[in-house]
C-alpha cells in the first residue's frame, strides 16, 4: 500500500540537536499502521538525528529535523513540504511501540532492531579540522577486525561523492530511489586488493546535521575535510599510497584538496563537467531574458568579488537567495580546469561512453587542462558509474536502482592505476 506522506518537493530541515542514548543507535526496521494497511520504513539512528527510508515511495536517507532520546523513549520528527511527520516510541519489556502523526493522518508504530547492522570494523569517523566528526566507512581487503590486517601494504582510494546531499554511497535523497554506486565501487575495489574510504560530507547522510541552515553550507569546508582525510591516511602504515577519486561535480573538491594536501599518490576524476560554478551561472545568464541580463551580471560580479547582494530582483530571487550567497562566493573562486593544471601529481581522467550528463567536450577540456594525465573512456558506463545498455530509459533507471552493477571495467582500471 502506497501512502502519499511525502510530497514531490522536499524541504531541507533545520535540526534541533539532542544526543541519542546509545541503546537507540543503529539501524531499525518498522512499519506505520493506518488501520487499513501498513507502510514499512527503515531508520538509521545516530547521535545527531535519524535518516528515514520509505522504500514504497522511493525515498532514502531523508534527515530528521529533531531527535530527543531517553533510555526507554525516542521522539523523532521530519519536515516535509506538506508539514511535519512525528514519531514517538516507548520501550517496555523488550518491546518497542509508538505512535505517529502527520497532519490529520495518525496511527501506531512497530519497531525492531534490524539484523543488518554496519560492520564495526569498517566504521571510521573522520575528524574535521574544526573538530566535527564525519561518519565514514573504511574497507581494507581482508580486514576482519582492528588487528587482523592483510599481509603487506595496499593502496587506498578516498571516494568523494558529488556535491549537495550526495552521501558516502553516492545516493541523494532529492533523487528518487538509490544507486549505491560508491558503495558498489568500494566493494569491487576490495575484491581487487584496493582499500577505500568514503564518508558523509557535511550536509549529507549522517553528517546532514552539520549544515543546520543553508547559510552554513561551505564549499571550502568540503575541501578542508577532504584534505584532512588525505593527511590522515597518508600517515597510516597500512597503506602504500593514498589516492582521491572525485565523482561528478565533487571532482573540483577532490582536485582542490589534492593541491592542498601535498601528500597524495594521485588524483582520479570521474564523469565530471569542465565548467566551473561561475561558468555555469554565466551560461545561464546568457539565456536569461535580455531585460534581466544586466542585473544578473551585476550580482555575479559582486559575488565574485566576495560581496553579498542584499537586494535581488524577483527574477533571481531563488538563484541568488541571500542564504545561498555565502556558498556561491566560495564556489565561484574554484575552477576544476585551473586546479588540474596546478596539480603536479599522477592523474587519471575517466569518462563513460554512456554518460548523458557531461560531454566528450568536457572530457577533452579536462584532459587539456591536465596535460600529463592518463585518460580513459569506459565502455557502457553512465554518469553514476553504472554498467548500462544503449537504452536511454535504462540509463536513467540506473540512477535509482542498485540492481544495475557498477562498472567492473572502471574498477579494474582504477586498481591498475593505483598500483
Amino acid at each position: 500500500m502506497k501512502r502519499n506522506l511525502i510530497p514531490a518537493l522536499l524541504i531541507v530541515a533545520a535540526l534541533f540537536r539532542l544526543a541519542a542514548q546509545d541503546n537507540w543507535l543503529g539501524r531499525w526496521e518498522g512499519s506505520m499502521d493506518f488501520g487499513d494497511g501498513q507502510l514499512p520504513f527503515t531508520l538509521r539512528v545516530s547521535a545527531a538525528g535519524a535518516l528515514l527510508d520509505l522504500p514504497v515511495q522511493d525515498l532514502y536517507g531523508y534527515p530528521s529535523s529533531g531527535i530527543a532520546a531517553g533510555e526507554n523513549t525516542l521522539a523523532l520528527s521530519w519536515l516535509f513540504g506538506g508539514g511535519q511527520l512525528s514519531m514517538h516510541y516507548k520501550q517496555a519489556d523488550g518491546l518497542i511501540s509508538g505512535t505517529f502523526r502527520q497532519g490529520e493522518a495518525s496511527g501506531t508504530l512497530r519497531l525492531l532492531r534490524s539484523s543488518f547492522q554496519p560492520e564495526p570494523a569498517t566504521m571510521l569517523a573522520l575528524r574535521a579540522p574544526d573538530g566535527a566528526l564525519l561518519p565514514g566507512t573504511l574497507i581494507v581487503p581482508g580486514l576482519g577486525g582492528e588487528q587482523n590486517l592483510v599481509a603487506g601494504k595496499v593502496p587506498l582510494i578516498i571516494l568523494h561523492a558529488g556535491l549537495g546531499a550526495a552521501d558516502r554511497d553516492g545516493n541523494n535523497y532529492n533523487v528518487p530511489g538509490r544507486n549505491d554506486a560508491l558503495k558498489q565501487l568500494a566493494e569491487a575495489l576490495a575484491a581487487l586488493g584496493v582499500a577505500t574510504y568514503r564518508y558523509d560530507k557535511r550536509g549529507s547522510g549522517q553528517s546532514s546535521w552539520l549544515v543546520a541552515q543553508e547559510e552554513e553550507l561551505s564549499f571550502i569546508a568540503w575541501i578542508r575535510d577532504l584534505t584532512a582525510a588525505i593527511r590522515l591516511f597518508a600517515e597510516d602504515a597500512r597503506f602504500s599510497s593514498v589516492y582521491v577519486l572525485g565523482l561528478n561535480d565533487g571532482a573540483v573538491v577532490a582536485a582542490a584538496a589534492a593541491n592542498a594536501s601535498g601528500s597524495l599518490g594521485g588524483l582520479i576524476i570521474a564523469c565530471a563537467s569542465a565548467d566551473s560554478t561561475l561558468e555555469a551561472f554565466a551560461e545561464a545568464l546568457d539565456k536569461a531574458p535580455p531585460e534581466q541580463r544586466e542585473a544578473g551580471l551585476r550580482i555575479v560580479s559582486e559575488l565574485s568579488g566576495g560581496r553579498l547582494v542584499t537586494t535581488v530582483p524577483d527574477f533571481y530571487a531563488a538563484s541568488f537567495r541571500l542564504s545561498f550567497q555565502p556558498y556561491l562566493i566560495e564556489a565561484f573562486s574554484y575552477d576544476i580546469k585551473s586546479e588540474l593544471s596546478r596539480y603536479a601529481g599522477k592523474t587519471l581522467i575517466a569518462q563513460g561512453d554512456m554518460d548523458l550528463q557531461v560531454t566528450m567536450e568536457d572530457f577533452i577540456a579536462l584532459a587539456n587542462a591536465a596535460t600529463d594525465a592518463l585518460t580513459l573512456i569506459v565502455p557502457r558506463m553512465n554518469h553514476v558509474l553504472k554498467d548500462v545498455p544503449q537504452d536511454i530509459e535504462e540509463n536513467f533507471a540506473a540512477f535509482s536502482d542498485p540492481s544495475y552493477p557498477v562498472s567492473q571495467a572502471l574498477a579494474e582500471a582504477l586498481a591498475e592505476f593505483v598500483r
